[in-house]
């Protein structure tokens, strides 16, 4: 057992990684956390949000962003620290005294193990959670705090249609004083000033409509001003006024929703541990199945409308089938239409003899072949309707295939990188800060477009969703069996003997 024996040097690097590598995951957490609060910021600025909604929005977004923060930290992790050891020569003298590169890395790549465990079940059960409860604090900001969109004093043109302007807003952020209300989503080219003294702004209770109460106002009703080729020199422009003692506006609160946040919620795979993604992946497989049995079945109707059923002895000959129809019921005329169009089918018809003439002649041609023509259209309508569906359910499934793979991959990306930039450092010999993070930017930048890359590849049906998940690691699998190498032969990364290989290559 003295293999596993946890040295002094052992300890001193274990600590020295473990150190570094929380302060840079705190770091690169709070650069990312600010980023993405930034980016939803300008919808949410001017509303009057407390501390407290910031506070709870910043917790769940730093629960949000810790999965794709761990194998950055590893990697400038990674690099700094090894980097560090072997320019300050202590990687020399744990060779000199026998220590391999292997050994080296042993303790540190275990806690990138269990690093890397940790990722995965929080990826699977605490992110979710997250991701839910950030898409419904964003809808909650949108519902329960539109009061706060107006400010005292100035015109808001926040809600589509509207313009309103408060003089005062009360303590209870819902009572207003001094209100002047612009309404343009009248018809007709009008536009009405509501002008009232006090009012008060709240939702209904069901949160479909934002609810303005005012009282002891009047309303003016104007018409806009006409285009310049449509004004007409005598008319004189109407003007109405009315005085209300109480009134309600109702808008709808769709319109004040940001734009990103219409987010499918339960039916997101981010948001669904793998128990519901399993469940949910079922269901998407099983609504395919369903698709296209009802799309066979659909076109297996239609299309025996058509299929030559005649019964034998019931056939009639073609100067029956195309006979006169005047002086027969409606129900023998249906018949004949129905026998006149098998035949026509069966081609037991001759298009050339005058039997056209007669009332059951091209009358009914043509009403048979438009009737064809139109239930052909229906059909093809109808399935590419049913195909379009297809493809949104298709991609449904791989979306939720997608994640479901996908969480496993950001687990590994801890020990790709970690066995990329490990060797690295100690080859670079650099452990300053920019050196490192010039680097790390590199491989960052190559698995974040390789990322985007396999998820559209794989959502879109291009590839397989294991070729999209896995397309990073793969890539940057190789990169890491160099870099061991080269740290192993204790090489820089040009160091290549040319002459020694053309001397190989010349040699017959």
């Amino acid at each position: 057992m003295n293999h596993i024996t946890i040295k002094k040097i052992d300890k001193l690097l274990l600590r020295t990684f473990i150190t570094t590598f929380i302060l840079l995951l705190a770091l690169v957490l709070f650069v990312m956390v600010i980023q993405s609060f930034f980016a939803l910021f300008s919808d949410m600025a001017g509303k009057g949000l407390g501390i407290a909604i910031y506070t709870k929005l910043l917790f769940y977004l730093s629960l949000n962003t810790l999965p794709n923060v761990f194998p950055i930290a590893t990697l400038v992790t990674s690099l700094i620290v090894f980097g560090n050891f072997s320019e300050s020569f202590e990687l020399t003298a744990m060779r000199s005294v026998g220590l391999s590169l292997q050994r080296t890395l042993r303790f540190p790549f275990i806690f990138i193990l269990f690093l890397s465990v940790a990722i995965f079940y929080f990826k699977d059960y605490i992110y979710p959670s997250s991701k839910h409860k950030i898409f419904a604090l964003v809808g909650d900001i949108c519902k329960k705090k539109s009061a706060l969109l107006i400010q005292e004093g100035v015109f808001c043109n926040n809600i589509p249609g509207y313009s309103i302007r408060v003089d005062k807003k009360l303590g209870d952020q819902a009572g207003m004083e001094g209100i002047i209300v612009y309404d343009y989503t009248k018809k007709y080219g009008t536009a009405v000033i509501t002008i009232a003294e006090k009012g008060r702004l709240y939702t209904t209770p069901d949160e479909a409509y934002l609810v303005m109460e005012l009282t002891n106002g009047h309303n003016y009703l104007e018409p806009l001003p006409p285009k310049a080729n449509h004004a007409q020199p005598d008319q004189k422009p109407s003007f109405y006024r009315n005085h209300f003692a109480t009134q309600k506006i109702k808008i709808s609160l769709d319109a004040l929703k940001l734009g990103h946040t219409n987010a499918k919620f339960i039916h997101d795979p981010r948001t669904r541990t793998r128990p519901h993604l399993k469940k949910m992946i079922e269901e998407r497989a099983q609504a395919i199945v369903d698709q296209e049995a009802y799309s066979k079945s659909m076109v297996t109707q239609q299309a025996m409308r058509y299929h030559c059923t005649t019964a034998p002895g019931t056939q009639l000959d073609d100067q029956q089938a195309v006979g006169s129809a005047s002086s027969q019921p409606a129900a023998t005329q249906d018949t004949n239409f129905l026998l006149f169009r098998d035949q026509l089918i069966e081609k037991k018809l001759d298009t050339n003899t005058t039997s056209y003439t007669q009332p059951y002649g091209h009358t009914l041609q043509k009403r048979v072949v438009r009737e064809a023509l139109r239930r052909i259209n229906k059909i093809k309508d109808t399935l590419i309707a049913q195909e379009n569906d297809k493809a949104l359910l298709s991609e449904g499934l791989s979306e939720a295939l997608y994640e479901r793979a996908h969480r496993l991959a950001v687990a590994t990306q801890c020990v790709i990188f970690f066995l990329l930039a490990a060797p690295l450092g100690c080859i670079i010999r650099r452990g300053g800060f920019g050196i490192s993070v010039c680097i790390s930017f590199f491989f960052i930048l190559l698995e974040y477009i390789l990322t985007i890359l396999g998820r559209d590849w794989a959502i879109a049906g291009t590839v397989s969703t294991f070729v999209g998940v896995w397309l990073s690691n793969f890539v940057l699998l190789p990169f890491c069996g160099f870099f061991l190498l080269k740290a192993q032969q204790g090489r820089g990364l040009c160091a290549t003997n040319w002459y020694a290989f053309f001397v190989k290559v010349k040699k017959p």
